[in-house]
């Protein structure tokens, strides 16, 4: 049975693959056994560690815990001292003191705080928790924990501003003179390193840890822990190596962030920096401390660790031996094999002239003749390949030739080209005919028909014709917002499927050329009509004028007839304003163009329209230019402009609430001037924005031609401006007018044709 079905070590050599298989079966066998032996050594070395750092952690804790009782002693001797109660005493009843709060201070200066080495600082706190008195002003700032009466050791105190040296306090009740009544609180503030470096124990010399990881830790109630290395500790003995009290070097301290938890970490266990260890713990019943001995678990077990190196370089050397005896065998095996690898390299680099020379009757020998006979045909075979390649290669290059001068002519046209094989798909086209693409493509169909010569105009019978390769059509189409003209015709193809050519013109420009056109042409008849009309209405007019004021003199003033002779007087002067307006639309003007001052201009503007101005009770904001703005062109026809504007905007707006507001300005170029007229009306709506500077457009219900705006608009750009609508919502509607500086018209016969329209 075939249980492997693919060598694993398939990729390697023969040459390696022997050696290195008896090597890596030998070094298999000797770790099985090399591991159940240093395994059978682990055990009993790690309960023996266990057990070491059990006892150095008893140790540590017995001689510690004696040392804060120590020191608690002599906290209660402090708070038992007649001068601290008294003092205490008569603070908290509001007497005087037998002394001033200096002497107070003076007397745990001198007196108390020297007689311990651990105490850096006294307070002295009343039941309220006020801080009475400090021997150090301002050196700590503690609260104690003031919930119990009886003696009680705090937390850790971390370093901070003041300090740089870990600490505790250690709080003892105050008692009045007649020990009946608590009256406070006595903190005696102790410096840990002090006490770590006064209680250390004493190890053998002999003994050198001064190279290993490992640490004596002291964790309080609340997890805050000090982590003493046992470099540190060594360094205390002998006696002139001991450090400074207040010198911490190598003491860390683990805040309430980093809180250590005792019980986690007694026995192997790893850490949170990822490290093994070996740990110990053991408790301050008094104090509520605990203490906790690390060892690192690389520096505990190095001695097996040397032992496993050992193992392993006896292993290697073995490997190294059984390689150098295995040489001599593999290379009658293996030369061969080489040998016939080399030759098929030079094969596949095409070398077909090398051939295997070996000279044997094994397997090995017939291998190399086959492998002979095989270059053999190759060699052949591969000489009518290449003349074939070359043929080819000539053929492609003129094909590709040709596909090039068609591309380049394609992609060089105007109109838009596209190519349809007999399936209806796209085989070549240019950037031109992108729309028409897009409206073949589209699932949506967008566009519209303008003209087909083949069907009415329907925008699906459009596509299927335009895909259809029995047709040859012509239409027009509009494909966002341009017009396209489409003409489709027959592709034969050689393998008797014929496909289909598309040709797109764009004939925007075009269409709206003519449009234009015959909208200028009907225009210039429609205005030598209204010429003509207005000049032959004036006649009959005049005589209807005349009459009428006849007939008003004539009658008695007491007549109902004048109600009726003033409706034809005032509708006579509404037709004589048409007829002035469609002759001045139509007459050429001649204007007199000059030197013109704009600010002055737009004040006899609002002259003239002052009694429209104090009729309707609208106010009027100007924002003119201070210096004198000087332009080159007619005044009256300028004033005109401004007229009509001003009162289209008196109009639009509201007779109490309206505002109207001017503002001149020039922009940033100096090159142009622009007059905006504001007002707060109703606005104009977006449909009929399009058309207000069209001929005889109006919205005005009654009394309006539609003249005003375009007369406007084409005496503005006489003078090579222009006049637009800049905004128009509801309550701000803004006409700008445009015009450019002085140097802009410096011809005044040329500003004359202008005005004329040549």
């Amino acid at each position: 049975m075939n249980w492997i079905p693919k060598d694993p070590l398939a990729k390697i050599d023969i040459k390696y693959k022997l050696p290195l298989g008896f090597v890596c079966l030998y070094l298999v066998v000797f770790s099985i056994g090399g591991y159940f032996i240093i395994n059978s050594v682990y055990a009993p070395l790690n309960r023996e560690i266990l057990l070491r750092l059990q006892s150095e952690s008893l140790a540590q804790a017995a001689v510690f815990e004696q040392k804060l009782e120590m020191l608690a002693r002599r906290s209660e001797d402090f708070a038992s001292d007649g001068f601290i109660r008294t003092h205490v005493h008569n603070h908290v009843k509001r007497e005087n003191a037998p002394g001033s709060p200096d002497e107070f201070r003076q007397h745990l200066l001198v007196n108390k705080l020297p007689l311990v080495e651990e105490f850096v600082d006294l307070q002295v706190f009343d039941m309220q928790g006020n801080q009475i008195i400090s021997a150090l002003e301002d050196f700590y700032d503690i609260q104690p924990e003031l919930l119990e009466k009886q003696q009680q050791l705090g937390a850790i105190i971390t370093p901070g501003e003041s300090v740089s040296f870990p600490s505790t306090a250690i709080i003892t009740p105050l008692w009045d003179i007649k020990m009946t009544n608590q009256i406070g609180y006595l903190v005696c503030v102790v410096n840990l390193v002090s006490v770590i470096n006064n209680t250390a124990l004493d190890y053998e010399e002999g003994i050198s840890e001064a190279r290993i990881e490992k640490y004596l830790t002291f964790v309080d109630q609340k997890g805050v822990a000090i982590e003493v290395p046992w470099w540190y500790l060594n360094r205390l003995h002998p006696e002139e190596n001991r450090p400074a009290d207040d010198e911490g070097i190598g003491i860390r301290v683990l805040t309430e962030r980093d809180a250590v938890k005792p019980e986690l970490h007694v026995g192997r266990h790893t850490c949170q920096n990822g490290k093994e260890m070996f740990g110990q713990s053991y408790a301050l019943r008094n104090a509520g401390w605990s203490t906790l001995i690390e060892l690192n678990a690389a520096d505990a077990v190095a001695p097996l660790s040397i032992l496993e190196g050992n193992l392993l370089g006896v292993a290697l050397a073995i490997a190294v031996t059984t390689l150098v005896l295995f040489f001599f065998p593999i290379q009658y095996l293996v030369k061969p094999l080489s040998e016939l690898q080399r030759m098929a390299l030079r094969v596949k680099e095409g070398d077909f002239s090398a051939r295997n020379k070996i000279d044997s009757h094994d397997e090995f020998g017939q291998l190399a003749r086959t492998f002979n006979i095989m270059t053999d045909a190759i060699q052949e075979r591969t000489t009518r390949l290449e003349q074939t390649a070359s043929d080819l290669k000539r053929q492609e290059s003129e094909i590709r030739i040709q596909h090039n001068r068609l591309q380049a002519v394609v992609h060089s046209m105007g109109d838009g080209l596209i190519l349809l094989n007999h399936h209806g798909e796209i085989v070549l086209s240019n950037q031109a005919a992108q729309p028409i693409i897009q409206k073949l493509n589209s699932s949506e169909r967008p566009g519209s028909i303008r003209k087909c010569e083949r069907h009415e105009p329907d925008t699906e019978q459009c596509v299927s014709c335009l895909l259809n390769r029995q047709y040859t059509t012509s239409c027009e189409l509009n494909l966002n917002d341009k017009i396209y003209e489409v003409i489709s015709s027959k592709l034969p193809s050689l393998n008797g499927a014929s496909g289909k050519v598309l040709v797109a013109r764009d004939i925007t420009e075009r269409e709206r050329m003519n449009e234009k056109q015959v909208h200028q042409e009907r225009l210039t008849v429609l205005g030598k009509t209204a010429a003509v009309v207005a000049h032959e209405l004036n006649n009959p007019l005049a005589a209807i004028s005349m009459y009428n004021q006849m007939m008003q003199e004539e009658l008695p003033k007491s007549s109902t007839f004048h109600e009726h002779v003033d409706v034809i007087r005032r509708n006579t002067e509404t037709c004589r304003k048409i007829i002035r307006e469609l002759l001045d639309y139509a007459r050429v003007p001649e204007p007199k163009s000059g030197e013109i001052n704009l600010n002055n201009i737009l004040q006899d503007a609002l002259n003239l329209l002052s009694p429209l101005h104090k009729k309707k009770k609208l106010s009027i904001e100007k924002k003119l230019k201070t210096e004198n703005l000087l332009l080159w062109g007619d005044a009256s026809h300028l004033q005109q402009v401004f007229v009509n504007l001003l009162d289209n905007a008196m109009q639009a707006i509201n007779p109490k609430q309206g505002k109207i507001q001017i503002t001149v300005g020039e922009f940033s170029n100096a090159a142009r001037i622009y007059v905006d007229i504001q007002d707060n009306g109703a606005g104009i709506s977006s449909e009929n924005q399009t058309e207000i500077f069209e001929p005889f457009f109006t919205t005005k219900s009654s009394g309006g031609t539609g003249l005003g705006l375009p007369t406007a608009k084409r005496i503005i750009n006489a003078h090579g401006g222009d006049l637009i609508l800049l905004k128009s919502e509801n309550r701000k509607t803004v006409f700008r007018v445009l015009l450019p500086r002085r140097n802009k018209m410096k011809n005044p016969q040329h500003s004359s044709l202008k005005l004329m329209g040549v």
